[in-house]
């Protein structure tokens, strides 16, 4: 049974990592992607991605261009979409 494609919970973004993670999450879900399929066009594994996610793994600027050219982006052009995402969000969607 494979995962649903968007977290149930939103997160709260407060260093670099999580704020870079919360919005590859974003972007994908708006996509509706599900995390499988971003890992396999990107060629990380699923954990791996969850840990990007969640902002718990420390990505080089290799992973930051995969996932922004992934989604049609410079690096500087989605980490400006990452810093104008809402600082606060409810903790139900």
């Amino acid at each position: 049974m494979t995962k649903p494609i968007g977290a149930d919970l939103k997160r709260k973004s407060k260093t670099p990592n999580e704020v870079f993670g919360r919005a590859v999450t974003e972007m994908r879900t708006a996509k509706q992607l599900s995390q499988v399929s971003l890992a396999e066009a990107l060629g990380y594994s699923t954990f791996y991605l969850g840990r990007i996610e969640r902002g718990l793994a420390n990505v080089s600027c290799d992973v930051m261009a995969a996932v922004s050219n992934y989604f049609g982006m410079s690096i500087g052009q989605f980490w400006t979409y990452a810093e104008k995402l809402p600082k606060q969000q409810s903790q139900k969607r």
